[in-house]
């Protein structure tokens, strides 16, 4: 399936309010080049991941048989934003010639009665995941501000199938359970690819608008240039944002790592 021509037979709004075809940007398509299994993204403010990744499991939603999709969101109004996009871009598909046979429609799942396929979009901590449960795609969107994070994760992914896809999506917020995931991911001691995406989609003008407009500090937390700034200007911090970041700038690699104190004396 070429999924860039795939996507274009969906529209989504622009941000001056206009019906366009689905035609995916810079960031989209880099994440599209490398995305994998099992991803965690972390990203600046609005450059259209949620809408890409929808995009994705609705392709799967209309043409893959007995597939499930499953969207969670960090509060009730979010996730119902998912859902209308999602409906969305299924409308649009339909004028367009595709025949959508929906054996339901409510405010929490779609049925696809013709391929019977589904796709679940609700709240975090609003359902409870399990063996019982088959999940062929799932997406966190805004994963750092669930209320229980680790919890959530590690019940649903028992619920994805062994070549399910799970697409972690998030800003950042604070040196939370996010953080040592995001770590984790970044030198492989977790199964998840992490991917990051700064504030180079915008050009320069745009972000000294955007940081006079926001202030430095609210500036850096929504369009931050590293993941390291992403999450030290998020949150609640002990120690002074500004001088930790003067430390990370300057602190130097270890001369050697010694596993235990016997190491010291070979």
């Amino acid at each position: 399936m070429n999924l860039n021509r795939s996507l274009t037979k969906f529209d989504i709004v622009s941000k001056d309010g206009q019906t366009i075809p689905f035609v995916v940007n810079s960031f989209q398509q880099n994440y599209l080049d490398k995305m994998s299994r099992r991803d965690v993204i972390l990203k600046v403010r609005q450059v259209g991941f949620s809408s890409l990744i929808l995009g994705l499991f609705t392709l799967d939603f209309l043409l893959i048989p007995n597939s499930r999709s499953v969207c969670i969101s960090h509060d009730a109004p979010s996730a119902q934003k998912l859902l209308d996009r999602v409906k969305f871009f299924i409308s649009s598909a339909e004028a367009k010639g595709l025949s959508v046979n929906l054996k339901y429609n409510s405010r929490n799942e779609l049925m696809n009665a013709d391929k019977n396929s589904s796709f679940y979009i609700g709240q975090a901590g609003s359902k409870s995941f399990g063996r019982g449960d088959t999940v062929n795609n799932l997406h966190l969107s805004e994963f750092a501000f669930y209320e229980d994070p680790e919890r959530m994760l590690s019940g649903v992914l028992q619920a994805l199938v062994p070549s399910g896809r799970a697409i972690i999506e998030t800003t950042a917020n604070g040196m939370n359970f996010l953080k040592t995931f995001w770590d984790k991911a970044s030198v492989g001691e977790n199964n998840f690819k992490a991917h990051f995406f700064g504030n180079t989609f915008y050009s320069k003008e745009f972000l000294d608008e955007k940081r006079l407009e926001l202030g430095d500090e609210k500036f850096k937390q929504e369009y931050p240039a590293t993941d390291t700034e992403a999450f030290l200007a998020t949150g609640g911090l002990f120690f002074d944002r500004t001088a930790l970041q003067g430390y990370l700038d300057t602190v130097q690699p270890p001369i050697q790592i010694y596993n235990s104190f016997y190491d010291l004396l070979i």
